[in-house]
């Protein structure tokens, strides 16, 4: 094969790294074998003695092995969407970063799957999967998809290192000869002739364009898992474009993180430059703006849409006693510390970029940790007579013992590998350009559109946040020097014979009114100048508390059958008193059905207490007619009453339950004599529903939809139809190669 000058100092410059073995090298790989053999320990701990000897529990079934399977398949995602880019834009400064980028997929993807196999209790049921294993399920589609992207990825490297091994093949190591026939067999008789190269280049491409949608499909299909399965935290439509966000953000530190070591091992200066860094570090925090941005609406949907099992786990992350801690880093530090050190001229070099690097990746498997055990820990059911440790999760020796046995492994894989091809492409591709004057340009021209600084506007930056604390701290003494006055509203209602007070404490902050929670109010009945205690209750978290009008209060007629309540706040530190009064007259609804001459009617009487103490029929009263439906009430009606008495036609056009049963309230709101009155009634007058088609689907279900199984069919035998062209490429390469 055809060797140029740049091609020749390259393998003047790394063969002796091929060949020779340095003392702190050796001493790495005893480290990194004790570190591994340990795991094996531990795994045989776990096979012997069960799973007790993790923190997985039958509520939380999974822990840190799927927090680390979801890491590892993540970062090897990056690692297929930045090689796979960088060749088919032909982006000059690719060639000393492609093959870092290539080999972290294909470890990731070897290592990431064996955590899968650490949950599974009973290994030798491991071939049932493959025998007996349903294409219907979304588990089949994991195993399949990861398959595929495993295999297109090691094909991908393979034909990136053809020229590499070629080159080796021709200028045999000195030392461990073995690997001389290695060379040979794996470089197919590759010359650089014009039709290999043709056909070499044509392979690469084709699989580039194969392997980014490939990447983006098998980490949605990750995320499909838990978005199918009906689990708060889980259940979003976001999870896939999220999922794929995370991975390559957690994939662009990773590669940082091997370009800045290898740099360091192999003296790489004048390979690895500036420019490399300040690259990446910008594809970095675009990617981390992005997932800061999803995260944000992940969250806030949750959270303002407060379904109450959403919030149990939103509780959980807020709470500082549980997860708040994890929450900010994960949240807020693994995205703004890398934003800030790589956009501020004066924090960004290459080790701060390295750091921000490991910020960022320890925060995206903080977050996969954030994403599993809360969930968990937060059942749809009530959890009864259940020890804490099978409540909450607490990871034991045994998980972390595994959990860095498979960085151990991908550390020394990596180191290996290193040792048996060059870190970095040997062969010349003529696309090599002169760093110093990429350098040039990027300091001068983008990064200066990237980040712009302007000393004056900072200045009026630090001006404008002095006067705002000034002024704050000013209204803040104000507000300290003189008690805040709520408001306290109080309201009755009279609700299928049953009668009661609600109030409401509020507090006007900012334009808005807030709840005060935990507040005593005091209510009572006023009769002339006698007033009789109901009682004292606290405020919940919205501020109201509600209590029912003792039998004996209704039973003393009122004055003249006018009947006040008072309700009442004695005020504290912070806040000043507050009373609100209410004078009613009690009225009383009654609510039945009958039909007359085809037509199914709604019949309502309306009786007030007259100042005799007897009940009398209401007059020219208005009452609404509502049925309840899912988030609100449907008004479907109103009418007068006269002499106490009034009706309507029922409206059999709405949709009931099953058997047609439906609820109809009719209401009279806030009116100024009676207050807030409701009666009800319900009957199997309404629109029946059909009948409900039950469809189970969850992470084990194996009902999938025909059209997603054919389609996921199409995509992969596509797919592997483009792995054997290339295959066969590379056999036309050998064949051209005699």
């Amino acid at each position: 094969m055809y060797e140029d000058k740049k091609t020749q100092q390259n393998l003047y410059a790394f063969k002796p790294q091929l060949e020779k073995m340095s003392k702190l090298g050796i001493a790495l790989i005893a480290f990194l074998l004790g570190v591994i053999g340990f795991g094996m320990y531990a795994l045989y701990t776990q096979i012997a003695d069960g799973h007790i000897v993790t923190g997985m529990r039958d509520n939380v079934v999974w822990g840190l092995y799927i927090v680390n399977f979801i890491f590892f398949i993540g970062i090897s995602y990056a690692g297929a969407l930045i090689s796979g880019i960088l060749h088919l834009l032909r982006v000059p400064w690719r060639t000393p970063i492609i093959r870092m980028a290539e080999m972290i997929t294909v470890i990731s993807t070897m290592i990431g799957p064996a955590y899968i196999l650490l949950c599974i209790g009973r290994l030798d049921r491991l071939p049932n999967l493959l025998l007996f294993g349903r294409i219907q399920s979304p588990i089949i589609w994991d195993v399949i998809a990861i398959t595929t992207y495993l295999s297109g990825s090691i094909i991908f490297l393979y034909l990136a290192m053809i020229r590499d091994l070629a080159i080796l093949r021709d200028n045999p190591v000195k030392n461990a000869k073995w690997r001389n026939p290695v060379y040979r067999f794996l470089a197919v008789r590759y010359k650089d002739t014009t039709k290999q190269k043709e056909i070499l280049n044509i392979s690469t491409d084709l699989l580039s364009i194969v392997i980014i949608p490939l990447a983006i499909l098998v980490h949605s299909v990750l995320a499909w898992i838990f978005g199918m399965t009906l689990r708060p935290g889980w259940h979003s439509t976001i999870f896939a474009p999220y999922f794929v966000i995370a991975a390559v953000y957690s994939g662009t530190g990773v590669l940082i993180m091997v370009m800045w070591v290898f740099r360091k091992i192999y003296h790489l200066e004048s390979q690895i430059t500036k420019i490399h860094f300040n690259y990446l570090g910008i594809i970095m925090i675009i990617l981390g703006s992005m997932y800061g941005y999803f995260t944000f609406s992940e969250y806030l949907t949750s959270w303002y849409g407060s379904i109450k099992w959403d919030m149990e786990v939103l509780y959980r992350l807020f709470s500082p006693d549980e997860y708040w801690h994890l929450f900010v880093f994960a949240v807020f530090i693994g995205v703004l510390l890398p934003i800030i050190i790589v956009t501020v001229p004066k924090f960004r070099n290459i080790n701060s970029i390295a750091f921000a690097a490991c910020i960022a990746v320890l925060a995206l498997w903080v977050k996969r940790y954030l994403i599993i055990i809360p969930t968990l820990e937060s059942p749809l059911l009530p959890v009864h007579d259940l020890r804490p440790e099978y409540v909450h999760y607490t990871i034991t020796w045994v998980e972390w013992a595994l959990t860095f046995a498979g960085i151990a492994l991908f550390i020394l894989l990596f180191y290996l590998f290193s040792k048996f091809i060059p870190i970095i492409p040997i062969v010349s591709s003529g696309e090599e350009k002169d760093y110093s004057r990429l350098r040039k340009i990027v300091f001068e021209k983008q990064m200066k559109k990237v980040i712009k600084t302007n000393k004056k506007s900072d200045f009026a930056a630090k001006g404008i946040i002095i006067l705002l604390l000034l002024s704050s701290a000013f209204m803040t003494k104000a507000q300290e020097q003189s008690k805040i006055q709520p408001v306290l509203k109080l309201d009755y209602f009279h609700v299928d014979s049953v009668s009661s007070l609600a109030a409401t404490l509020r507090v006007k902050v900012d334009g808005r009114f807030s709840p005060l929670p935990g507040m005593e109010i005091s209510f009572k009945f006023i009769q002339g100048k006698t007033e009789t205690r109901i009682g004292t209750f606290l405020t919940n978290e919205k501020g109201s508390v509600s209590v029912g009008i003792p039998e004996e209060i209704l039973a003393t007629g009122g004055d003249q059958g006018i009947f006040s309540y008072e309700a009442s706040f004695s005020g504290n530190n912070t806040y000043d008193k507050a009373n609100a009064g209410i004078s009613l007259r009690p009225m009383r609804m009654e609510m039945s059905f009958f039909q007359k001459d085809g037509q199914k009617m709604v019949n309502l009487k309306a009786y007030e207490l007259k100042p005799d103490k007897q009940w009398g029929p209401v007059e020219n009263l208005e009452v609404s007619f509502y049925v309840p439906r899912t988030f609100s009430l449907f008004k479907v009606g109103q009418a007068t009453i006269t002499n106490g008495l009034t009706s309507m036609e029922f409206p059999t056009s709405i949709p009931g339950n099953r058997l047609g049963y439906l609820r109809l309230l009719a209401k009279v709101e806030d009116n100024e004599i009676y207050g807030s009155v409701e009666a009800g009634g319900t009957i199997n007058w309404g629109k029946p529903l059909p009948a409900e088609k039950i469809i189970k689907r969850g992470l084990g279900d194996t009902n999938a939809p025909l059209w997603m199984v054919y389609t996921l069919i199409v995509l992969l035998s596509l797919v592997w139809f483009h792995y054997l062209y290339v295959i066969f490429n590379v056999f036309k390469i050998r064949y051209l190669g005699k």
